[in-house]
């Protein structure tokens, strides 16, 4: 048995908050997630809030329209940041999305707050959902979004986590996915003090199909980790993950994903692929793909691979007259646009290639 951890005051006034439980007592012992625990081994986020305010804060919401209901959760999440999110983030806002509809929700983090909110998609629906995450510096945004798809739904869900240089962003979702149903993701990051994007998806199979691509780009003092865990639980099922990022001098990029095929889950189709581009020496991206296959019937495979840009690409296109930055922006744009191509609303597919070619003029 390990002695319980003493707390920073960040965590003390976490528990102070929460009322005498199971996840009072688990924060007691173990206080927030650190790099001793193998998920969290590279996104410390206990040591990064232990220097941060501990006032109470919130997370804001600003819907593109009001939730269907206002509701308390009928089961508690099991992870602890999730836990936190539903026992001090107020009711949970729950959002049903009609055919055709695009859902925008946009959260906005100060001090130490927490949100949590629900999504459902009917069966046969299809939809949109638009997600964008920002936070002031010193907050900690900690939010949990339950997405659920019924059979035969198609979700196109489109994140946006903005710049947050001073600030801590901790987003946890879960994916439920019935037969039949597709989830198409499409990420775009630019970390944060410290960010995760965190994502579990339950996948039935029965013909159900999951897109996950993400993009992120890192400038100095930024970092942004990005978990996923999919679990294929019936046979016939697909998932597509495609990731690439950069990283400048002084930011870390943090890709951990992992898919797990149960026996049931015969006839599995799943690809996962991350990329990563080291723009300077001092850079850093940590990654760690995974498989665990327990079926004897599937097409599985990943992929993982890291590199600098170009030289001899860099010196044909200034051969011709680009100056040195520009080059190295539009290689890197290049490298990084394949994910956010794949992305078919073409008004999104435009919103998110803007603010890539932005931030790369910035940075480079």
């Amino acid at each position: 048995m390990t002695a319980p951890v003493k707390l920073s005051d960040f965590e003390t006034a976490l528990v102070q908050a929460l009322p005498a439980g199971d996840l009072r007592a688990l924060l007691e012992e173990r206080g927030l997630p650190h790099r001793r625990v193998e998920e969290w081994k590279w996104t410390d986020l206990r040591t990064v809030l232990a220097r941060f305010p501990s006032a109470p804060g919130a997370v804001e919401l600003d819907a593109s329209r009001q939730p269907d209901a206002v509701a308390e959760l009928e089961r508690e999440p099991g992870l602890i940041m999730p836990r936190l999110a539903a026992a001090l983030g107020g009711d949970c806002a729950v959002f049903e999305l009609a055919d055709g509809e695009r859902l925008t929700l946009e959260f906005s983090g100060e001090a130490a707050g927490h949100r949590i909110v629900a999504v459902n998609v009917p069966a046969g629906v299809t939809a949109t959902l638009h997600e964008i995450y920002r936070a002031e510096d010193g907050a900690l945004a900690n939010i949990a979004i339950n997405i659920v798809l019924g059979e035969g739904a198609t979700l196109t869900r489109v994140i946006e986590q903005r710049e947050a240089p001073g600030a801590a962003l901790v987003v946890t979702s879960g994916i439920s996915l019935s037969a039949g149903a597709t989830a198409k993701q499409t990420t775009l990051g630019f970390g944060a003090k410290l960010a995760r994007l965190e994502t579990h998806v339950a996948h039935a199979g029965h013909g159900a199909h999951l897109s996950m691509n993400g993009a992120y780009v890192l400038g100095p003092g930024l970092h942004l980790d990005q978990t996923s865990l999919v679990r294929h639980a019936g046979p016939d099922g697909t998932t597509e993950e495609l990731f690439k990022g950069a990283a400048a001098k002084g930011g870390r990029g943090v890709f951990q994903g992992k898919i797990h095929v149960e026996k049931p889950a015969q006839k599995t189709d799943a690809q996962m692929q991350h990329r990563g581009l080291l723009l300077d020496e001092c850079a850093e991206i940590d990654a760690k793909p995974e498989l665990e296959i327990y079926a004897d019937d599937v097409v599985c495979a990943h992929g993982n691979a890291f590199g600098a840009i170009d030289e001899d690409a860099l010196f044909y296109m200034r051969q011709r007259g680009l100056p040195e930055a520009t080059a190295r922006a539009l290689l890197t744009e290049s490298f990084l646009a394949d994910p956010i191509d794949r992305l078919e609303d073409e008004e999104l597919r435009e919103v998110l290639t803007v603010q890539l070619k932005s931030a790369l003029e910035a940075l480079i």
